[in-house]
């Protein structure tokens, strides 16, 4: 045993030894080592980026670390504002991260592409032109909505209110060109505007950055005489379902764990 105590600790200081040799910088006593430093920059050759950029990318750690013990220095950390914040983002990640590894391997055949496309087949053989609204809330896209349909002229509040008039407020872009499927935005955006007559006009639909958007139907125009299933179209058709699986998952696998956890609600303290 008294041989075996000092080979123990002769052991610990070579561990340490090399754990000290993979440190790259430091900064205090916060340290980044070459592990942490390759998961930052995962699957690289470090020969071929250079010494220059490596270094580079080390002065930008030492300055994100000096500014954020600065902060844990002042205390900011602790205010209430932003460790609600942080505590938020902690959540949101790892709630994230629970739905990404239970959602798993899941995909999109190519069955499921083209039996996609052969029931939309027709909408890839026209263009539409229409007239839109973009608003940044949905509860002016709901007023702007009803407004509407009351009776309020649809172009008028266009450029009153779209959010396009900030880019050329000269030209709006309240009115498009003529637009095939698969140019407008997202599948279930599109799959709403080319079942529209023309003259009709959209409910608010939730667009892009928490924006909402209003479309009325100017025109439908035939461009194609046969529709074809293209490789891009292919991978907005893939992206589209497997983003619509991964809702129908999120849904059902959420209303499978509630029957674990006790829920209650009580609203009076708000109407204090």
């Amino acid at each position: 045993m008294k041989y075996l105590i000092p080979f123990i600790i002769l052991l610990l200081f070579v561990s340490c030894a090399e754990q000290e040799k993979d440190v790259i910088v430091t900064v205090d006593g916060s340290k980044l080592t070459k592990a942490r430093f390759e998961q930052y920059v995962p699957d690289l050759d470090y020969g071929q980026i250079g010494e220059d950029r490596i270094r580079a990318f080390l002065d930008d750690w030492v300055q994100q670390e000096i500014l954020y013990l600065q902060a844990k220095k002042q205390g900011i950390r602790e205010e209430d504002s932003v460790s609600f914040v942080l505590e938020q983002y902690t959540k949101n990640f790892l709630a994230m991260e629970l739905v990404r590894r239970e959602f798993g391997t899941t995909s999109v055949t190519e069955k499921e592409i083209r039996t996609y496309f052969d029931q939309h087949e027709e909408e890839f053989l026209y263009a539409v032109k229409l007239g839109q609204i973009v608003l940044p809330t949905r509860e002016l896209a709901v007023r702007t909505s009803e407004e509407i349909k009351s009776g309020a002229d649809f172009f008028k509040l266009a450029r009153e209110r779209s959010l396009t008039r900030y880019q050329d407020p000269e030209n709006p872009r309240i009115i498009t060109d003529y637009l095939p499927r698969g140019v407008i935005a997202d599948f279930a955006i599109e799959e709403i505007i080319f079942e529209m007559k023309p003259g009709e006009i959209s409910e608010a639909i939730p667009y892009v950055q928490g924006t909402y958007l209003i479309v009325k139907l100017i025109d439908k125009r035939k461009i194609k005489a046969r529709a074809e299933l293209t490789d891009e179209i292919k991978g907005q058709i893939y992206n589209y379902l497997l983003a619509a699986k991964y809702q129908e998952f999120l849904v059902t696998y959420v209303d499978s764990l509630k029957a674990s956890y006790k829920i209650t609600t009580d609203l009076t303290p708000l109407q204090k």
